[in-house]
């Protein structure tokens, strides 16, 4: 996990959450968004807040796709439901009584998607390992610049934990407005990359 220490959140704070139904258009509206605000309002100086803000926002947009993408995906293919079930390891060590069931019957499914949903989905080798266990792709394979895509994750950490201070205490001034502009078109393409490879997917019937 890169070193990344988070705490799950409390399945609760999930209960009046929905997930769209075209997390796609979500992203690409966002990626749009941050660009015409990086190009009005961000500044050459690479400590500039308004870039470190913008740079942030740009990973959490993509943590979300993957994460609304993927519940859906499985929501939607039982057969991926049940590879998750079964090929997990957290959800592996879950044990239930029959009283349990029997009082509730919607009780896997919420169990399941109370596990999809606490899962820190900046950590990009773990969500690979559930695209793959679920719906056979391997996202990490469809990064343009996979070493650069992992940087942007633990910068992302200094700018919201450190306030743009790596561990040591030094100032981060990558933040150039060139920079979060290239960050967001890598994020971009990665994500783009993974809608062709799921609806490809669907489109087989796999």
């Amino acid at each position: 996990d890169f070193g990344l220490r988070h705490s799950e959140p409390d399945p609760d704070e999930w209960v009046d959450y929905s997930v769209p139904d075209d997390p796609y258009t979500v992203f690409m509206s966002s990626y749009h968004h941050t660009g015409d605000l990086l190009a009005d309002h961000g500044g050459d100086r690479g400590g500039q807040l308004v870039n470190r803000m913008i740079f942030s926002h740009q990973i959490t947009a993509m943590e979300a796709y993957l994460a609304d993408k993927l519940i859906n995906a499985i929501e939607a293919d039982a057969g991926a439901f049940q590879r998750l079930i079964n090929k997990d390891v957290d959800l592996a060590k879950e044990k239930f009584t029959l009283a349990e069931i029997s009082k509730d019957k919607t009780l896997v499914e919420r169990k399941v998607r109370e596990h999809l949903r606490s899962i820190q989905y900046h950590n990009l080798a773990k969500v690979d390992a559930l695209y793959d266990i679920t719906l056979g792709i391997c996202i990490l394979n469809l990064a343009q610049e996979k070493a650069a895509l992992f940087r942007t994750v633990t910068l992302r950490h200094d700018c919201v934990h450190r306030n743009g201070f790596d561990k040591d205490g030094n100032e981060l001034k990558v933040f150039t407005k060139r920079f979060v502009q290239d960050t967001a078109d890598l994020i971009k393409v990665f994500v783009e990359n993974i809608e062709k490879a799921v609806r490809a997917r669907s489109s087989s019937g796999l």
